[in-house]
């Protein structure tokens, strides 16, 4: 049997890629990393890296206009845009450095990549051959059916850190997790922001109680909620864009300088050739059993590329099951998401490990719900006092 150029390949060096290329490293294989263009994914360049920088930016500056609370003299509180973006890719561009010690022993390479066999690659004009290929090519902004969208220019989590201007107004279509987190933290800089949610809540996947907590803080700071709302249009009028919403019965007009499109996100398993390997997939990612085994024995995906949990934490956790059970399927492990930790990072922050309560009541039969109020907590009462007084 000829040898094969490598004894793992992995496409995508995201979190989940970087992750399982140093495991397979260490544990003796022969491997190789590919992506389009540079390393890092969607957490280093467009998600977790830059929207904290962004928070920590927004907290500095809350905490500054707040400060004759604390008796301190509060300074202007004046937001350069142009600055802060500085800020977050020298934030981006420190932690590239760092995330380079997981390539150490790996063959790296850069450009295009569909699989010709199940075994086969062709990267660029090259073919490769590889006893397992892990699939981590991540995930991008999902867009809603919006008549008049592809007409106007709008933000995704991809090009809102790119800003040089703070705009003077926001409307956010989402109320998930990016939705919200960016929300908050535009508002905190100097920006008027709307979020318009279709779901009856922010942050679905949470229980109400909290959600509602958490929309009662972000209304207090000045951000315009609409829920159970849908998005009907939209259109650029001059200098602003107009989108219209439909509010139970009523039709409402918003005019805003940007509109940030946060409604999910969708698996990147286009123009890879998955056919080629007999890999089964849909527009909601590729179709993995418990072992993160593909439709092709020979191939594992994991990551945002298979759906369920768009996390960085959970993706490095699929890198050490899928790398074991490429390497070791006597020894195979299944994944196991029972609790797994789900932090939205708001100010509060906004968290749960495991089930919510919906869903322990949905699966058990008996349940038991302890509450403990937020105002009750000594460190709360240390803080702002908006956050202190709400439950």
């Amino acid at each position: 049997m000829a040898r094969m150029n490598y004894d793992v390949t992995i496409i995508g060096g995201g979190s989940a890629g970087l992750t399982a290329a140093q495991i397979a490293h260490s544990l003796g294989a022969r491997v190789l990393l590919i992506d389009k263009e540079r390393l890092g994914g969607d957490c280093l360049n467009y998600g977790c890296v830059p929207s904290k920088s962004l928070i920590h930016v927004a907290h500095v500056v809350r905490q500054a206009r707040l400060a004759t609370q604390f008796g301190l003299q509060p300074g202007s509180g004046q937001v350069d845009m142009e600055k802060v973006s500085q800020y977050i890719q020298q934030v981006i561009a420190r932690i590239a450095v760092n995330e380079q010690e997981y390539t150490n022993g790996v063959d790296v390479a850069f450009g295009k990549v569909t699989f010709q066999s199940s075994t086969t690659l062709r990267l660029n004009e090259t073919d490769i051959t590889t006893r397992h290929t892990l699939i981590a090519t991540g995930s991008h902004p999902a867009l809603p059916a919006l008549p008049g969208l592809e007409e106007i220019e709008y933000l995704t989590n991809e090009t809102i850190f790119d800003l040089s201007r703070l705009p003077a107004s926001l409307i956010v279509i989402g109320g998930g997790p990016v939705g919200v987190e960016l929300a908050q933290a535009l508002a905190r800089l100097g920006t008027r922001v709307t979020i318009v949610q279709r779901a009856p809540q922010l942050l679905p996947r949470e229980d109400l109680e909290i959600a509602t907590a958490l929309t009662g803080i972000l209304r207090n700071e000045g951000i315009t909620i609409y829920t159970h709302a849908q998005p009907m249009q939209v259109s650029q009028q001059g200098n602003k864009k107009c989108l219209t919403i439909k509010l139970e019965d009523k039709i409402l007009e918003l005019e805003t300088d940007e509109l940030l499109i946060a409604t999910g996100r969708q698996p990147n398993v286009a123009d890879l050739n998955l056919e080629a390997a007999d890999i089964i997939y849909t527009e909601q990612g590729i179709q993995v059993n418990e072992y993160l085994q593909t439709s092709n024995s020979n191939v594992f995906a994991l990551g945002d590329v298979i759906g369920g949990y768009y996390f960085t934490h959970v993706a490095a956790y699929q890198a050490g099951v899928a790398i074991r059970n490429a390497l070791f399927p006597i020894r195979r492990q299944k994944v196991d998401y029972r609790v797994v930790p789900w932090c939205t990072f708001t100010d509060p922050e906004v968290a749960h490990i495991g089930l919510t309560q919906a869903e322990a009541e949905k699966h058990y039969k008996h349940t038991r719900v302890v509450t403990f109020p937020w105002n009750e907590i000594d460190r709360a009462r240390s803080k702002v006092p908006l956050q202190a007084s709400s439950n």
